[in-house]
């Protein structure tokens, strides 16, 4: 388990934050952005392809057995605004590992800081709009993310900026695993879906993680329009919305359908359907989740109206205006969320996509 020692968004001076781990000791430090870490390679090199790659390539030259760690770390700025991990420069006066390395901050703090002559965190501009601080954190909650320790996250931003960064160094299982628990502990970041449904469609593909991607879809579906071209999302994502569109506009046609021919046999309905249609909102109009939701509270219940057309139209209109939204309901509202109710009135919420149709290769382990 890991043992954090400070929030790595505090200002001022930080201590390093040391991770522990049942039989393993520190072996690692990385600087990021003026934050120590200090880590295990064996946990860097499991959950992260980057590290598994990049700690023992053939280009680097260990560390002698008396150096106080075996990897070091430290974040770069490129000259594009981009920041990446480099091998920090060897120390002088190094002293070997204590027995204990890492077991707690007062010994962490005794630590010499790396001699370096190349550009590092404070030597360089990061691409508008990242800030150093927000960097910080989402590599602090990625590290989390590797120990499988829960955080929180309150914005669909902080988790965009853990999601580039384990994206970056290949550790998206890892963050997708833990996106279960950021759910259930952050609300505040489950009401900005709707909002930013394709940001997060974009982001809950990329970790394949089925319940976000299912969540954001409704969203991305429910305001979706025929021949949308404005928004950039790639092919297999566009595939995907169109598919659960037009099967959404079929279910739709069909209602119209059974609500027709509900009328055409039965006067109670008929005289309901009229009436629902004469008080329609101006904005209400035809064909949206306002106006269905309309038809559907005044559609006749008394026993002399209920055919077997009457009560199929009622049983498909229901479907039509169903919520199939899983992690709104974690979140409060003032309102409950519902086709046709207030912020959703030209939204349906029945959008669904079988498990085999997600847009990913479902037994990969790594990618």
């Amino acid at each position: 388990m890991s043992s954090p020692s400070q929030n790595p968004d505090a200002e001022g001076p930080r201590q390093p934050i040391i991770f522990k781990f049942p039989g393993l000791k520190v072996d690692t430090r990385l600087e990021v952005f003026g934050q120590e870490y200090h880590v295990h390679s064996n946990i860097l090199k499991l959950y992260s392809a980057f590290f598994r790659t990049f700690l023992d390539s053939p280009d680097k030259t260990p560390a002698p057995a008396s150096a106080l760690f075996r990897y070091e770390y430290v974040s770069v700025i490129d000259d594009d605004g981009e920041w990446g991990l480099e091998v920090a420069l060897k120390r002088d006066n190094q002293k070997a590992v204590p027995q204990e390395a890492g077991n707690s901050p007062a010994q962490a703090e005794s630590v010499s800081q790396p001699k370096t002559t190349t550009s590092q965190s404070n030597n360089g501009n990061l691409k508008k709009p990242r800030k150093a601080r927000y960097e910080r954190l989402a590599f602090s909650r990625l590290l989390y993310a590797l120990y499988r320790e829960r955080y929180n996250v309150s914005s669909m931003r902080e988790l965009g900026d853990i999601v580039r960064l384990a994206d970056f160094y290949c550790a998206l299982p890892a963050v997708s695993r833990s996106v279960d628990s950021v759910l259930l502990h952050s609300p505040e970041m489950i009401e900005q879906i709707p909002d930013s449904s394709v940001t997060t469609l974009e982001m809950a593909h990329k970790l394949r993680h089925p319940l976000l991607f299912r969540e954001a879809l409704i969203h991305v579906v429910s305001k979706w329009e025929e021949g949308f071209t404005h928004l950039q999302l790639s092919p297999e994502l566009t595939h995907v919305i169109t598919i659960v569109y037009n099967r959404l506009q079929e279910k739709a046609h069909k209602v119209t359908y059974d609500i027709l021919q509900a009328t055409a046999n039965n006067e109670w309905v008929r005289k309901a359907f009229e009436s629902a249609v004469r008080t329609l909102e101006l904005d209400a109009t035809t064909g949206t989740a306002r106006f269905f939701r309309l038809v559907y509270t005044s559609w006749p219940q008394n026993p002399v109206s209920r055919s077997l057309r009457s009560l199929r139209a009622l049983e498909t209109m229901g479907e039509l205006l169903s919520n199939n939204l899983s992690l709104a309901r974690l979140a409060p509202t003032p309102v409950p969320i519902q086709a046709g109710g207030p912020g959703y009135e030209r939204k349906f919420l029945c959008a669904s996509i079988e498990y085999h149709e997600l847009p990913w290769d479902k037994e990969a382990v790594d990618w």
